[in-house]
């Protein structure tokens, strides 16, 4: 606790020293990512537009990062320039196309609520030279990040005070414009204070590696790859360990790998689990949106048995206007029946999502997710008929979110998931009011309600969240407290808690930012808190 209260401290100390002016952009933060896309938040997204470039901010210099593919009134959600890695609460950029990019040193100003537009017919090819403004001088030969994490968690009970660290580093060379090679890398180091011996005896435990490989790019179209890596196009699969080699022409990408998959106890690499198989992605991009659509077959092994072999289809579509969408789907073709392999063709997975922007003020979004336990017959044979279970796992869930005024937001989600094996379904509702930038203080404040209903609890959750910038956005401040009631089917005695929140992020310099969060958790016989503290080095 002393240690939490001392980096707090010493944080409102720096804050004295800072007050370089920022400059004036359309700013929005990373909230959310996964394998292919990159969820940016803003105040107000109505300035952009689908094929616009977001950009980080290295040393007084805009890095183009993010190609936009989607967009509603407060979010977008893009893909990453050249598998830049992007990493959650990322300040991310928009530039208006006529001004000019600011190199280190320079404080020149840009208008409010710029945009830079990317031509659509160039986006496939090569993002970064589609825009004038951008030259590969700017592009750093490399670039990342070394981040070290805190996770402190005591209470006035024994047993409960224990701290976690986590350091993690990301590096990713420039990728060649013509020819030649790249590199990327992502590493996590865990361990737990005072428990160093679990690190000697398995250093897989602590150290995890997902992303480490070595690209070629033989030329503008034929690209090779050898380590581990996530295929964009493929991503379901999950990381493949060995080759992989993808050759595009015009709308076609065609692509093939040869590989292992990683280890299922400790990430690390395992030979046993060979992989292999080959994919064809559809590419269009036109000035209404893009399409995408992937079919892919995988075969993947155990100790060179088959395990799985299957189809995946994915597509993606947002060219019909104010609508998005997005589906895919997974067929096995591979079954044990009475110890004896046989071809089958049997849907084991569906997703198919759609989001609709009724108007400036209005978007709408819901989903429908089906899936069976999939089996890798090799893999889980000594329990396999715990997983032999052919009914799907069904859920859906929509959302929305609606503008009544120009500060005023207000959205709520509900969610619906059944299982053949659980006594009832779940069921989860989400509502939210928030109203920024409230005069004179520019405070901003958020009301939410969480109702939710599963086969062993029902929970209550009701929540307000203030936040304010300081020092020209240098430093966010917010304050949150949540009262939460759970009924637990096993027992007529109700669980209650009081978490109260407080978080800062302040930007020390171009280079350099920390972010502090206290959680403190009050039931009627202990308190509960925990501290997470986060230090980033831009690279």
């Amino acid at each position: 606790m002393k240690r939490g209260l001392l980096l707090v401290v010493g944080v409102f100390n720096i804050l004295i020293v800072l007050g370089q002016s920022t400059q004036d952009t359309l700013k929005g933060n990373v909230t959310y990512k996964t394998s292919q896309n990159v969820y940016v938040k803003f105040q107000s997204a109505k300035a952009l537009a689908i094929g616009d470039t977001l950009f980080i901010d290295d040393q007084g210099q805009f890095q183009p990062v993010l190609i936009v593919h989607q967009v509603s009134s407060t979010s977008c959600v893009g893909s990453p320039i050249n598998n830049t890695v992007v990493n959650l609460s990322d300040a991310l950029f928009a530039i208006e196309k006529n001004a000019t990019i600011p190199e280190a040193g320079n404080q020149q100003e840009t208008p409010t609520e710029p945009v830079i537009r990317i031509p659509t017919q160039e986006v496939t090819e090569s993002p970064i030279k589609s825009s004038s403004h951008i030259s590969e001088k700017t592009i750093p030969a490399f670039r990342g990040r070394i981040s070290a994490a805190s996770y402190v968690n005591f209470a006035n009970a024994p047993g409960y005070d224990v701290q976690r660290m986590r350091y993690t580093l990301t590096l990713n060379s420039r990728d060649p414009k013509e020819k030649g090679f790249s590199v990327e890398t992502y590493m996590s180091f865990r361990h737990t204070i005072n428990e160093w011996q679990e690190v000697r005896d398995n250093i897989l435990q602590a150290l995890k590696i997902y992303t480490l490989n070595v690209q070629y790019k033989a030329d503008r179209n034929l690209r090779l790859s050898v380590g581990r890596k996530i295929n964009n196009y493929i991503s379901n699969l999950g990381a493949i360990d060995g080759l992989q080699a993808e050759k595009q022409w015009n709308h076609i990408v065609i692509g093939t790998f040869f590989g292992s998959r990683p280890n299922n106890l400790n990430y690390g690499i395992n030979f046993n689990l060979m992989q292999y198989g080959g994919y064809v992605t559809y590419i269009n991009q036109t000035n209404k949106g893009q399409q995408l659509s992937t079919v892919a077959f995988a075969e993947q092994q155990n100790h060179h048995v088959t395990d799985r072999r299957f189809l995946y289809f994915q597509h993606q579509n947002s060219t019909i206007k104010n609508i998005t969408l997005f589906g895919s789907a997974e067929i096995d073709l591979y079954t044990v029946k009475d110890s004896k392999p046989q071809g089958t063709f049997n849907l084991s997975s569906i997703y198919v999502s759609a989001r609709y922007r009724a108007s400036r003020k209005l978007s709408l979004f819901g989903s429908y997710d089906a899936r069976k336990n999939i089996i890798y017959y090799e893999t889980y044979k000594s329990f396999i008929d715990q997983l032999l279970e052919d009914e799907m796992r069904q859920g859906l869930r929509c959302s929305f979110n609606y503008h009544p005024f120009k500060k005023v937001t207000v959205g709520g989600s509900a969610g619906y998931r059944f299982e053949k094996n659980q006594p009832s379904p779940a069921r989860n509702f989400n509502s939210y009011i928030t109203i920024s930038q409230l005069s004179p203080l520019h405070i901003s404040a958020t009301l939410s309600a969480v109702l939710l209903q599963t086969s062993y609890l029902k929970g209550d959750i009701y929540g307000i969240r203030v936040s304010k910038d300081f020092i020209k956005g240098k430093l966010h401040e917010e304050v949150e407290y949540r009262t939460v009631l759970y009924h637990y089917g096993s027992t007529d005695f109700p669980v209650r808690q009081q978490i109260i929140g407080l978080n800062t992020a302040i930007r020390l310099s171009k280079k350099l930012s920390l972010s502090i969060n206290y959680e403190g958790e009050i039931q009627t016989d202990k308190t509960f808190s925990r501290i997470y503290s986060n230090i980033v080095y831009r690279l």
